[in-house]
């Protein structure tokens, strides 16, 4: 990665928009950058690092502190970093969490996160992700670094140098493994450990499954009690016999049950034959009492057949006998209904006399009516006229009123203008020093963040202290905790080496057993056996080996956890006590180093701060009071102005209403003409109306009342009239049609040989009292017809034959039907044992064939699972054994630049003492110290040659990961610090050997207060504080 241009906005110290162009940067790979303490250079890397990972670069950074102080509330904070990539140009954009104003209405609204991720090909910009997400794996997926990463081998900020090379085995381990991808060899270590253990618990699997099938033989009494316990091959042997002897035994006990079947057939036969002719005597005999039975009833079905003829007959007379009935019925209803309309004349005709002389009546009173209707209209017209004058008399005298108020008004306004006037003249004096003001509190502000940010870093100078403090008490407790740690890892593992020499001689025990004469071995391909391996005592199995290596695995680590907890104690208070004077020497105090000093310093800065800003909180008073004054000026004018135009509007209204007053004078002098009296009351006039209003509707509503009752009564009396009229025509219609039917009826009777109605109505039966005769009648002749003929046909066929005894026949065959079940049963059992030890015979030959295929498949896999998994004589898993070639190649070429910066002293090798003590380690480092020929841990190094060795390691790594082009590019180093611990010639090699990175094409950036560097690097990118936040540029000597 190469970085391009890096755009910042109310970012840290910058309010506004910054934009820093690395690419003006041209041949000059080394820049420098420089400024004062707090002014924003390592803001730089923070930014850079945000916008690729949303977080900053140091430790002790977040991204809440990110937003600018400096910025107003309304403008945004966002960083944009452009960057080159394998040849491709990339853009991200990202904005952390922050507030903004609310589109519509007043007030905040919390903006969240966002970030883009864009392509540039060409002249266009493509946009590949803009949920933060998708932009941080796309981030980490291109540049091949997560963020832990990126800080330690792209970015190393403030303080945390020695952590490069002071991370244990286990960490180096995994940024080893995620640049150069070497997961694939973790896996096949996995696949390895996976499958020896899943092919160990199928071998178990077989062992239990074999034993399963021998308890399943069926050996009936014969057996031996202990023949469970007997070898493999001679249960096999003694099970093949058992099979052919019960193969025998149902041979013979099926042949008998086949006899026994032959003779429960016969005797079956004889059964069947008894009861069928037993059968035909009892038919007989039931058919015998049934004829007799029919016999008895032929002289009532005779009588049924009587009855039967008679009920037709009537049948044939009943239609007559219903025509007659209906005309009878509708001669009657008819009397019924001529009645009601006679009653019903006469009711309706005396009401309509009497209705008929009321309405006459009211005929002869229409002028009555037409003299009370004129009387209510004429006092109607008397009620307007006399409110229409009232109501525009009141009109007239609210004007008046109206055109007073407005007048008085108007003198208000006059007055109120004069006052604001007076006012404003005496303001405008007030506010003529208001510059001067604001000159002196802006200083006494700058004074007052001075003293402000001194007195942070006296703060932090405290903490920091306090930390160090902490730091040597930590490491007494480690040390001791590290001696306890190193004892009990040695007792663990002289238990486990013990366990892995006996399992692997389990292991050929377990071999052994499936080694027969004639056959190669799976290991050496002997087909001779002399000396086969002989069962060990006090094996462990899997689990407990297992178990044991995981507490040795475990013990390990917390020995290697307190030793790194040692190391990097001791290393963490190197480092604290070189932070702890560095920020010393920035406050400049003359005075030794020492926690009464520091809370001396931190009181004076308290003190100063308070005192200018008492002196900057009166100045802001008076400031203040003039911005009121200001603001009283403009609402001054504003009041004016507003005077002003009410006065002009309250002219032009008081105008209008006086022409207005003239014309309504002249509308009331007219209408006084029309009315007689002005006193008169309106309410008066309308009580009076309504009188009159309320007798003539009452008089009009009667006739009309009457009117329509009469044309009422009228109607109905006609109406009436009409139908009692056709009443008597269909009246001698129906009694002529009655008298016919009646006459035809008693002809039918005759006709039908019945003497009376009586004898008629006698014979009479339902439809379905008819049909049931009918069923009766035919079901006795057929059933009269059936038995005879079924009679004779029996007594034919039993002619000198004897009814047979059945239950001697029948108990015959129930004993010999029980002794052919039981024998059928002997012959099932005898074959279910017969299949189940043949499919256990088959069973144990397969097994046995797999088992021993397992086996020796076993024997490969699991010798090889030790290996990769690092139970070897190197204590070295696979993957570890690929990464510390890898490791071996940073080494050489961190080892050139290491060479060069401490003049041939130092040189960084990979540690072999650590990888004896186990499998988490072979990644450790030291180094070889030329000048005593002594070999020491790296974190034993002081300040300078920490930086230096972290340093080379650094340029080492990246010039090894671009070789191997393994996903990663390494084009950009950044260093925060640390070249204040050099001396002068250590900082002279270390400058060369930085120059020696631009035939490389590299971009190297370095934060420094040292002066030599300000002199020997050319190119800088300058930061310059300010009262409205930081500035930066590119500056070239």
């Amino acid at each position: 990665m190469k970085a391009l241009t890096l755009t910042m906005a109310a970012f840290g110290p910058y309010r506004h928009k910054q934009i820093v162009d690395f690419t003006t940067l041209g041949e000059e790979s080394i820049f420098l950058i420089t400024g004062p303490t707090g002014a924003g250079k390592t803001t730089i890397f923070d930014a850079m690092c945000f916008a690729l990972y949303g977080r900053a670069s140091g430790s002790d950074r977040d991204q809440d502190s990110m937003r600018s102080h400096f910025a107003d509330p309304g403008e945004p904070t966002y960083v944009e970093f452009t960057f080159e990539l394998r040849g491709k140009t990339y853009r991200i954009v990202r904005m952390p969490k922050q507030m903004k104003r609310k589109e519509r209405g007043e007030g905040w609204k919390e903006d969240p996160a966002r970030a883009d991720f864009y392509i540039i090909q060409g002249e266009e910009e493509k946009l590949v992700a803009s949920k933060i997400k998708e932009v941080n794996e796309y981030i980490e997926e291109i540049l091949g670094l997560d963020y832990e990463q990126f800080r330690k081998m792209i970015m190393i900020p403030q303080g945390e140098f020695r952590k490069l090379i002071s991370e244990n085995s286990k960490e180096r381990e995994e940024i080893l493994q995620r640049i150069f991808k070497t997961e694939f060899f973790a896996e096949v270590t996995d696949y390895f450990k996976k499958q020896s253990k899943e092919l160990q618990t199928e071998i178990n699997q077989f062992e239990w499954k074999i034993s399963q099938e021998k308890e399943r033989i069926v050996w009936g009494e014969e057996a031996d009690a202990d023949l469970e316990n007997e070898e493999l091959s001679k249960v096999r042997k003694r099970l093949n016999q058992r099979i052919d002897h019960q193969k025998q035994m149902v041979s013979d006990e099926k042949a008998y049950a086949d006899q026994l079947q032959q003779t429960t057939d016969h005797i079956q036969n004889q059964y069947f034959e008894s009861k069928q002719l037993l059968d035909l005597f009892e038919e007989r005999d039931r058919l015998s009492i049934e004829h007799k039975k029919l016999e008895e009833n032929s002289a009532a079905i005779k009588d049924l057949e009587n009855e039967h003829a008679y009920a037709k007959k009537a049948a044939e007379v009943r239609p007559y006998e219903k025509q007659y009935e209906e005309r009878q019925r509708e001669l009657d209803q008819l009397l019924l209904n001529q009645k009601d309309r006679e009653e019903t004349y006469n009711r309706v005709k005396s009401a309509f006399d009497k209705i008929q002389e009321e309405y006459v009546k009211k005929a002869d009173q229409q002028e009555d009516r037409d003299r009370m209707k004129e009387a209510w209209q004429q006092k109607l017209r008397e009620k307007e006229h006399v409110e229409e004058f009232l109501k525009k008399n009141q009109g007239l005298e609210n004007l008046e009123r109206e055109i007073a108020n407005n007048r008085r008004s108007f003198s208000d306004f006059q007055e109120k203008e004069q006052k604001i006037l007076q006012d404003k003249k005496w303001m405008k004096e007030k506010v003529k020093g208001e510059r001067s003001l604001r000159e002196a509190a802006y200083e006494k502000k700058q004074s007052y963040q001075t003293s402000q940010q001194r007195k942070e870093r006296v703060e932090r100078l405290s903490e920091e202290w306090l930390q160090l403090t902490k730091l040597r008490t930590q490491y007494q407790s480690v040390s001791k905790n590290y001696q306890e740690k190193k004892q009990r890892l040695q007792k663990f593992k002289e238990s486990y080496e013990k366990a892995l020499d006996d399992i692997r001689k389990h292991h050929a025990y377990t071999l052994s057993l499936h080694l027969n004469d004639g056959s190669p071995c799976p290991v050496c391909g002997s087909t001779e056996h002399p000396d086969v391996a002989g069962k060990p005592e006090g094996v462990l199995n899997e689990d407990q080996v297992e178990q044991l290596r995981e507490r040795h695995k475990e013990a390990e680590h917390y020995f290697e956890k307190a030793q790194d907890e040692l190391i990097q104690v001791k290393s963490d208070g190197e480092a604290q006590r070189q932070l702890t004077e560095s920020i010393w020497n920035d406050l400049d105090i003359e005075h030794e180093l020492s926690e009464e000093m520091i809370e001396k310093e931190r009181q004076h800065c308290s003190h100063e701060m308070r005192k200018v800003l008492e002196e900057y909180n009166k100045l802001k008073e008076k400031i203040e009071d003039i911005q009121s004054t200001e603001k009283k000026l403009d609402e001054m004018d504003q009041q004016l102005e507003f005077l002003q135009n009410q006065k002009e509007t309250l002219q032009r209204t008081i105008n209008d209403q006086q022409q207005d007053q003239t014309k309504r004078r002249t509308e009331l002098e007219s209408l006084k003409e029309n009315v007689t009296s002005t006193s008169v009351d309106p309410e008066e006039l309308v009580k009076e109306a309504a009188s009159f209003e309320k007798s003539y509707k009452e008089a009009e509503e009667n006739w009309i009342e009457i009117q329509s009752l009469y044309q009422q009564k009228r109607d109905e009396w006609q109406k009436i009239l009409t139908a009692v009229e056709e009443g008597k025509n269909y009246l001698e219609q129906a009694q002529k049609a009655a008298e016919q039917r009646k006459t035809e009826f008693d002809q039918t009777l005759v006709q039908f040989s019945f003497d009376s109605i009586e004898a008629y109505r006698s014979a009479i039966r339902t439809p379905q009292i008819m049909e049931q005769m009918t069923n009766e009648i035919q079901q006795y002749k057929q059933r009269v017809q059936v038995v005879n003929e079924r009679l004779q046909e029996l007594n034919q066929k039993l002619e000198e034959k004897e009814r047979p005894q059945l239950q001697a026949v029948h108990e015959k065959l129930e004993k010999m039907q029980g002794k052919l079940n039981e024998q059928r049963e002997m012959v099932n059992h005898l074959n279910v044992s017969l299949q189940q030890n043949e499919s256990i015979q088959e069973n144990i030959r397969r097994l046995v064939e797999e088992q021993g295929e397992l086996a020796a498949k076993y024997y490969d896999i699991a010798e090889l699972a030790q290996i990769a998994n690092g139970d070897n004589h190197l204590r070295l898993s696979l993957e570890r054994y690929v990464l510390a070639s890898y490791l071996d190649e940073i080494l050489i070429q961190a080892n050139l630049r290491l060479d060069q910066m401490t003049d041939h002293r130092y040189q960084l090798i990979r540690s072999d003492a650590i990888a004896k003590r186990g499998a988490q380690s072979g990644l450790d480092l030291e180094v070889i110290d030329h000048h005593t020929g002594q070999q020491r841990s790296v974190r034993t190094l002081s300040g300078g040659e920490g930086f230096k060795t972290s340093l080379s390691l650094a340029l080492g790594m990246a010039d090894v990961v671009q070789a191997h082009a393994g996903g990663v590019q390494l084009d950009t180093l950044f260093i925060d610090e640390g070249f204040g611990t050099l001396d002068d010639l250590s900082l002279e090699q270390a400058i060369g050997c930085l120059r020696s990175l631009q035939d490389g094409n590299r971009m190297l950036g370095i934060i420094s207060h040292v002066q030599q560097l300000k002199e020997e690097i050319p190119a800088k990118l300058q930061i310059d504080a300010g009262p409205e936040g930081s500035k930066v540029e590119f500056v070239f000597q």
